[in-house]
């Protein structure tokens, strides 16, 4: 096992999965809990914003584990050319079906990195993609999963699945706060799409 790639699996993989699954949490919370006008709220918003920050926070760490999975080897080829080391699943295998796919992705790409990166002029999809913020944390589990159980990743499987697990975890106790008012995140062990 190269320990240059584990340690990329512990302190950026997870790093991205953990704040996924936390924000997308806290997004499904305040969906759920406090809605918008006519819904009348269940509890006080945390503060002023949040369903905000937690939906930018949700696309930031979305998209980056979206290009980790999903970049074709066209682009890590060419990035490497242009001297842009960006980690992608390339530098576990060469094997391109180790490379995942994403209708999701493919659905939202242009209105995700429009919203994120750019002041887009092309607004087209900009309110579809707000609803969105669980569904691509449940998105990219499944890709994670996917990319954990590749056999030429053997050798990462279960530090990848420890890490998955621990994301979970970590969003579980996100969701505590708000377990009073019969809220759970929407992400579990073993799920294969999230409790709505």
């Amino acid at each position: 096992m190269d320990n240059v790639l584990s340690e990329a699996i512990e302190n950026d993989l997870f790093n991205e999965l953990r704040w996924l699954l936390c924000a997308a949490t806290e997004w499904d919370a305040h969906d759920r809990l406090i809605g918008e006008p006519p819904q009348i709220p269940q509890i006080q918003e945390p503060c002023s914003h949040l369903k905000v920050y937690t939906m930018d926070s949700s696309f930031l760490h979305a998209r980056s584990l979206y290009e980790f999975f999903t970049a074709t080897e066209r682009t890590v080829l060419r990035n490497k050319k242009n001297g842009l080391r960006r980690l992608t699943w390339y530098d576990y295998s060469r094997n391109p079906t180790v490379r995942q796919t994403s209708t999701k992705y493919d659905q939202f790409r242009q209105p995700l990195h429009g919203r994120l990166m750019h002041l887009d002029q092309n607004r087209s999809g900009y309110n579809e993609v707000k609803k969105e913020v669980v569904n691509f944390a449940a998105d990219i589990l499944d890709l994670w999963n996917g990319f954990s159980t590749h056999p030429d990743l053997s050798l990462y499987a279960s530090l990848l699945d420890k890490f998955r697990d621990q994301a979970i975890g970590e969003a579980t106790g996100a969701a505590e706060r708000y377990k009073k008012y019969g809220f759970e995140s929407p992400f579990s062990l073993g799920m294969n799409s999230p409790r709505r």
